[in-house]
């Protein structure tokens, strides 16, 4: 682990993939994605090891604890070293559901502008007569 003491709010976040660019992690605490102790977070708050932050991705809340810090961004396999994630798994189901359901309701885009396929064709043909026979 690293001898530091503390880091960057929005650098740790980058550092331990919570977001992909350390950009993402700076406009999120900006926005008031990210808490700790149910207070927003600033990009710039120094974070010390044993701290417990919430972080809003989406239709994601993740509960991250602060275990480390590292002088560059990590990969997958050591980000548990830094950072042990103690999310809850209803968290987990319930942004899995959201997005079930939103993906029932808005179709993806290539549904919406592409031409129809041969099946679809045939399906809109055979509405198309049964609809000029009933007239």
């Amino acid at each position: 682990m690293s001898a530091s003491i503390s880091q960057r709010a929005d650098k740790w976040l980058h550092h331990v993939r919570a977001f992909k660019t350390r950009s993402l992690a700076t406009h999120a605490c900006a926005k008031g994605n990210v808490t700790l102790g149910g207070q927003q977070v600033k990009a710039s708050r120094d974070l010390k090891p044993g701290d417990v932050l919430e972080v809003v991705r989406g239709d994601l809340r993740q509960r991250l604890k602060v275990l480390g810090f590292s002088p560059q961004r990590l990969g997958p396999p050591r980000v548990a070293e830094f950072c042990e994630n103690m999310t809850p798994a209803e968290w987990h189901q319930k942004a899995e559901e959201l997005r079930k359901e939103r993906e029932l309701i808005t179709p993806h885009a290539h549904e919406m502008i592409a031409k129809p396929d041969k099946k679809q064709l045939r399906e809109l043909r055979k509405f198309w007569e049964e609809q000029g026979q009933a007239t």
